[in-house]
């Protein structure tokens, strides 16, 4: 079976003494950020964001051959078709006895089988020809049992919640996305993909994610018995959790408690005072360790913060929305000190499927900032043209897309915030993420990259993970805004004229059930 290993963790370079004094002024903004998680000091030179969704696929495969210690993926699902990346999984592991590979996927959607193939019989082989090397976990959500379990069909089920976060790390490398091991992933649905080098300690903090999520999922085994109906393989639980199914009550109680331990390690590992408890003005502007202008004279500066934070509703863990309202408060509070809207920060959000909770659609209405929102047309949402009742997915986001900017208008703020929608013949749109550009400067200094979309979803019923990069590093900063503007050369602005085309008309039984499911959207 899969060793257990006893993770050595890096230690993580403290987050004070690295930024110099011009550029206190915009990173000090964000230093309440360390009372809701960790925050790792990295070189903007080490981080690099990827811009194609073959790029993204040639990336994986190149550290997939290049890994020497570790593997550590988390996705939704694996594609069926995607035996090349278990091919080269194999090789990678039969080059390097000593390499470990963990993967969790979500258990609902790891399960379903397409072209006769699921995730789980897909990475099975791989299981079973690498025993103490690879561990496979799926993970499942607590709130679909008894009745709802058994009623509710395959791809119904997965509304109920997931496990959604997308991380691949190898060795001390990491590379953060919102999109899934699949072919459309790799070649014409557009997502998001930042890369982390020379990042030993971020790496540790996300192998010991997976680790601990993967400590309260099932576990992929090979099935003993012999039967003609049996499935090749079986789910089961271990280290003394409780059933997510049978038991969900003392599942959410247990995982939710190893979730709080792991939060707790890490704030205390990265953030901690001289007395080894977590410092809450580590990063004040009245932190006199803020004068040093580097944390170590020999080496080169470090100029980049990144503030990982994990979202898990179900669990009553809510750190991926503290920050993200964190975030806009403080643009709020610079607006409001402005002398004029032209000194407001622009922010630019996105994500494929428009559904903000009503905490960010009210945070989004206040704050005094520009904003610039984008999001998926209708033909390049992914449920668009599907089968069955998915395919009215797409006039469901519009819906709520139009009753959103009927509000910017009622509101008066049509100068200030404003709608683009992604349309590129044969792709769909599946980013997601922010960026603010400080007044009167041309590249963003804060992004946040990872798998939430800012909806119902994200915040209530799946697993999410997103980091927040703040840097000044200048090439860093240009490359992120051209990311951002490698995506918008595809976007066009909508407004209220948009909605009234025919092909943009919402039926009614559509209006009747967004309104009822729209927590699941």
């Amino acid at each position: 079976m899969f060793r257990a290993r006893t993770l050595r963790f890096c230690k993580p370079q403290p987050c004070t003494r690295f930024f110099t004094t011009a550029d206190r002024s915009f990173v000090s903004k964000f230093s309440s950020l360390q009372n809701i998680a960790p925050i790792f000091a990295l070189r903007g030179e080490d981080i690099r964001p990827i811009t194609e969704p073959s790029a993204f696929h040639s990336h994986l495969k190149t550290q997939i051959m290049t890994a020497k210690k570790r593997i550590s993926m988390a996705a939704l699902y694996v594609g069926a078709t995607e035996q090349e990346l278990i091919d080269m999984l194999r090789i990678a592991l039969s080059g390097s006895p000593s390499l470990q590979v963990q993967i969790l996927i979500d258990c609902l959607r790891g399960t379903r089988v397409t072209k006769d193939q699921s995730s789980a019989t897909l990475l099975l082989p791989l299981l079973q020809a690498f025993p103490d090397q690879v561990k496979v976990s799926l993970y499942h959500t607590p709130d679909l049992k008894g009745v709802l379990k058994k009623a509710l069909p395959q791809r119904f089920n997965e509304g109920i919640g997931l496990m959604h976060i997308k991380v691949f790390g190898f060795d001390d490398r990491v590379l953060l996305s919102g999109a899934n091991i699949n072919h459309d992933y790799f070649t014409d649905r557009q997502d998001r993909y930042i890369a982390f080098d020379n990042a030993p300690a971020l790496s540790d903090y996300y192998v010991d994610l997976i680790r601990t999520v993967s400590s309260f999922s099932y576990q992929l085994l090979p099935n003993v018995r012999e039967s003609q109906h049996a499935l090749p393989y079986t789910l089961a639980i271990t280290n003394e959790t409780p059933d997510p199914v049978h038991s969900s009550t003392l599942f959410k109680a247990e995982a939710s408690k190893r979730m709080d331990d792991f939060i707790k390690k890490w704030m205390l590992s990265t953030n901690p005072n001289d007395n080894g408890h977590p410092q809450h003005n580590r990063l004040s502007s009245t932190n006199p360790q803020l004068n040093e202008l580097s944390f170590d004279s020999k080496s080169k500066q470090y100029d980049t913060l990144v503030v990982p934070v994990v979202q898990m509703g179900p669990l009553g863990v809510r750190q991926d929305e503290a920050a993200t309202v964190r975030i806009l408060d403080i643009a709020d509070n610079h607006g409001k000190k402005a002398d004029a809207e032209e000194r407001f920060w622009t922010i630019f959000l996105t994500s494929g499927y428009f559904n903000f909770t009503n905490m960010y659609k009210s945070r989004v209405l206040k704050t005094a900032a520009r904003f610039r929102l984008l999001t998926a047309s209708p033909e390049a949402n992914s449920f668009f043209n599907s089968r069955g009742v998915s395919k009215y997915l797409p006039p469901a986001y519009t819906l709520i897309e139009h009753q959103f900017l009927t509000d910017v208008i009622r509101h008066k703020k049509g100068h200030l915030i404003g709608i683009e929608e992604y349309r590129r013949p044969g792709w769909t749109y599946h980013a997601k993420g922010l960026w603010i550009y400080p007044e009167n400067e041309s590249w963003p200094s804060l992004t946040m990259i990872g798998s939430s979309n800012f909806g119902y979803r994200s915040s209530e019923r799946d697993l999410e993970a997103q980091a927040i990069v703040i840097t000044r590093h200048t090439p860093l900063r240009k490359a992120i805004h051209f990311e951002l503007d490698s995506l918008r050369k595809h976007f066009e602005e909508v407004n209220l004229q948009t909605f009234e085309r025919e092909d943009r008309k919402v039926p009614y039984l559509v209006r009747l059930a967004t309104s009822m499911i729209r927590t699941m959207l």
